[in-house]
């Protein structure tokens, strides 16, 4: 990590803002997108203004994460292309298959460029460069800002009874809590702020820990009751990572040493890595019978690739 010295204060140098930004950008841009599409598609026929408000949402993500998409190739850090966290193996796929389910349109050409992209040391980082990419970190934040307002309506709506959708109520406030996490990882590269300091870690070991149980309950809840087996293992990893969001917290809390906390997380979600790939392709091979839509497979996967390489592991 390099960083320059700007009015007395340490900044991130050029080189580590621009691939720093984008590959947070790569990968939350999607998931903004889908969480979108997620709330488009489950409300009730009544509500057909708000699901076409949930609708223009994806479409500015889209054209959000497609300027990224421009931005990073050349200049993105080969840790975001290895991991695997903007797109998968399945990604391209899911998209196609959803497409078929849902008649929304995925621009699948997106991914493909995605799935190409080249690595930092092939890029030209200036001026001109960082101050578009500074650009995009600021549009993206006020998109999230505006989703996150449109998702708190929506929880607050369901919460008192105004509003059914299919969405979970737990699952609308999972993914208020990505958006302002984005929001604010966004604030501190406004700042030029190392937004991977040892502080930062242990924050973000604690919040992806609680994301990662609530995925497998989410998953527990929406597999078909047939799949027996597949519902145990779902129901376990929810109940380790609670203990592991646990552990983080009064690690982070008392200051003590987080590195026997942080292996026991990266073992485990190398493990749930592996139940949701295995669990994404039953369901595109539609062999695992359930009402989750091929696209939500995929897109917890992502978030296992993004919290696995935070805890070190990029090679997936």
């Amino acid at each position: 990590m390099y960083y320059a010295i700007k009015g007395g204060d340490v900044v991130l140098a050029q080189y580590d803002f621009i691939k720093m930004s984008l590959g947070l950008d790569l990968f939350f841009l999607r998931i903004m997108k889908e969480h979108s599409f997620f709330l488009e598609i489950a409300f009730m026929p009544k509500d057909r203004r708000v699901r076409e408000k949930a609708g223009i949402f994806r479409q500015k993500f889209e054209q959000l994460l497609s300027d990224a998409t421009d931005l990073a190739n050349g200049n993105v850090s080969k840790d975001t292309i290895n991991s695997h966290q903007a797109v998968t193996r399945f990604t391209g796929e899911a998209e196609r298959v959803t497409e078929f389910y849902t008649g929304i349109p995925f621009n699948i050409e997106l991914t493909k460029r995605e799935e190409v992209l080249q690595p930092a040391e092939f890029g030209i980082q200036n001026v001109k460069t960082e101050q578009a990419v500074d650009s995009l970190n600021r549009r993206a934040y006020q998109q999230t800002a505006e989703l996150v307002m449109f998702k708190e309506h929506i929880l607050e709506s369901v919460r008192s009874c105004r509003m059914f959708t299919a969405n979970y109520p737990l699952l609308i406030e999972h993914i208020i809590r990505e958006a302002k996490h984005y929001m604010k990882m966004l604030s501190k590269l406004s700042r030029k702020e190392n937004i991977m300091s040892q502080e930062d870690l242990i924050n973000q070991e604690i919040f992806w820990n609680r994301q990662m149980a609530e995925h497998a309950k989410f998953i527990a809840g929406l597999l078909d009751p047939t799949e027996e087996t597949l519902i145990e293992t779902a129901n376990m990893f929810g109940d380790e990572f609670d203990e592991l969001t646990a552990e983080a917290e009064k690690a982070g809390r008392q200051a003590m040493n987080i590195a026997g906390v942080t292996e026991k997380s990266r073992h485990e979600t190398m493990k749930l890595q592996d139940f949701k790939a295995a669990g994404t392709k039953g369901i595109l091979e539609c062999k695992i019978q359930s009402i989750i839509i091929p696209l939500l497979g995929d897109h917890v996967l992502r978030e296992a690739n993004h919290y696995l390489c935070l805890l070190g592991v990029c090679q997936n």
